[in-house]
């Protein structure tokens, strides 16, 4: 949807900066004659009309993009979901698209609040998280999430708290987690959140009211009190 939204913005931005190209012309004839209406014309839709031409095309192009990355999704879920585990270069023959396009939709699906896919790097594949051990699971999960409750976890891979709980202080054990294990709130964070806590978002600008879990950069939530769309741009 908000590929389809930048793509019309993006339009009309476009549209409303080339109109405003005869307008600037007859404005420079009222006040230059001759061959100096050309320059103040140009000069003028330059300050006024080009940067929205800019936009518009930004806009456009990125809109587009976000759209063919959400177009395939529903079928990248279905696919992996069925198959358990499928490499790149494979989806991206079977849906006829190229494989940065199926990168980028396996990412934006493995940071949803409950991901149903997640890419796994090293192997080059697009694994469902039914499909792979609990422990390897909720490393990559983890790895793309930064943050996750118990809960989150346990609907995505269909196992018991206490096995996730588990799971995670073997992963420590092996050195292949480093966070915080929270029990008590039943959150578990990597040593990224950790270090991004203090810069995290925990009161919503629109109404004041406290977040139920802090919103760290880069993630966008929406406020549980006003349906405010928080989004916390703060990169490192």
């Amino acid at each position: 949807m908000k590929g389809r939204i930048s793509q019309i913005f993006g339009f009309v931005l476009i549209l409303v900066g080339f109109a405003l190209l005869p307008i600037t012309y007859q404005s420079a004839t009222l006040f230059v004659t001759g061959s100096d209406v050309l320059l103040y014309t140009l000069t003028s839709w330059g300050v006024i009309g080009f940067p929205g031409v800019l936009l518009g095309l930004f806009l456009l192009v990125k809109g587009t993009r976000e759209a063919k990355v959400g177009d395939i999704t529903g079928s990248i879920i279905k696919i992996v979901q069925s198959e358990g585990r499928i490499g790149v270069e494979a989806l991206s023959r079977e849906l006829d698209v190229e494989e940065q396009l199926v990168v980028e939709a396996a990412e934006k699906l493995s940071k949803k609040r409950l991901p149903l896919v997640y890419l796994d790097s090293q192997s080059s594949e697009l694994v469902s998280p039914n499909a792979v051990s609990l422990k390897e699971s909720v490393l990559h999960l983890l790895f793309a999430q930064r943050r996750m409750s118990f809960h989150q976890i346990s609907q995505v891979t269909n196992a018991t708290e206490p096995q996730i709980i588990e799971a995670l202080k073997e992963l420590s054990e092996e050195g292949k987690f480093r966070g915080v294990i929270d029990e008590n709130s039943g959150i578990v964070y990597t040593s990224e959140a950790v270090s991004e806590m203090a810069r995290a978002v925990t009161v919503c600008p629109n109404c004041a009211g406290k977040l139920p879990n802090p919103i760290l950069s880069g993630e966008e939530e929406t406020c549980p009190y006003c349906g405010h769309v928080i989004t916390n741009r703060l990169l490192q």
